[in-house]
């Protein structure tokens, strides 16, 4: 049946208990097969089968599943990543973190033909084939831990005609890695065990393993940080995401692990989300 989308669409924000016009417009959008949401103005057409889907598209973002898991992506620094259980899900936050580094490429950096990037924890990839795709002559290594995210990091470098230049691999942390990299970067886990301010879309949706780290949301910076100062290049820095209120924390562990912290940067809400560290 053809309609109008636009009681269609005021239906389906009265289900869902919220104002959220755009949650609504993306459901309607992926039950109607589109991968888009669709506009008031327009007129839709949905079949029974597709009316069913929305009222189990309803039912699951009430349940805080995001609209990212349900299109199978989510586009950060204007590209598109596909996730699967292992990835986290790219937010826009982390965007600190790639400009920050690709700042730093584009002047210290600047003469250098190659830049090496190295991305600890990748996930999805999104960081490193983020800077991959502004850095043009660059090549990168991504390592994961978890098989399933290498995995996806390599479907997305080749969706995103990167993978020539992106090496992704399984491992932990840096253990095993030589080669010196003019570029570092990292979001590693920095939530508490016990934090339950988390909302049901990170909680219940994102892999735990991405998210905590120990008692105090440390434990990976512990590990991570004295790795650093043998796998940067004498001009090369590395950039690590921090959670909220950690900045001064994290920059001791970094200058027990004998680095210098460079600069820190604060994302668009003014958090310090991201600080830049060398050798």
């Amino acid at each position: 049946m053809t309609r109008s989308a636009r009681p269609l669409l005021r239906a389906v924000r009265d289900a869902l208990d919220t104002d959220s016009k755009l949650d609504a417009r993306w459901l309607v959008g992926l039950a109607g097969g589109l991968d888009q949401p669709v506009m008031s103005h327009q007129n839709i057409t949905l079949t029974p089968d597709q009316e069913v889907r929305l009222e189990r598209l309803v039912k699951q973002r009430k349940e805080g599943l995001p609209i990212s898991r349900m299109r199978g992506k989510r586009e950060f620094w204007s590209l598109d990543f596909y996730l699967n259980d292992a990835t986290l899900d790219p937010r826009p936050d982390s965007e600190t973190l790639v400009e920050a580094a690709l700042a730093y490429a584009r002047t210290a950096l600047s003469d250098i033909p190659a830049i090496k990037v190295l991305d600890l924890g990748c996930g999805s990839g999104c960081l490193l084939l983020a800077l991959l795709s502004e850095l043009k002559e660059a090549t990168g290594q991504g390592i994961d831990i978890a098989p399933q995210a290498v995995a996806q990091a390599r479907a997305n470098a080749a969706s995103l005609g990167l993978a020539s230049r992106a090496e992704i691999t399984t491992g932990c942390w840096a253990e095993g890695i030589s080669q010196p990299f003019h570029l570092i970067v990292s979001n590693p886990p920095y939530i508490c065990e016990a934090d339950n301010s988390l909302s049901d879309e990170v909680r219940l949706h994102d892999p735990a393993l991405a998210l905590y780290a120990g008692a105090d949301g440390l434990a990976a910076y512990r590990v991570l940080l004295p790795q650093l100062g043998a796998i940067l290049a004498d001009n090369g820095q590395a950039f690590l995401e921090v959670g909220y209120g950690q900045i001064e924390r994290v920059s001791d562990i970094a200058e027990q692990a004998g680095l210098i912290v460079k600069q820190t940067y604060r994302d668009l809400a003014g958090v310090e989300r991201c600080l830049s560290v060398a050798k």
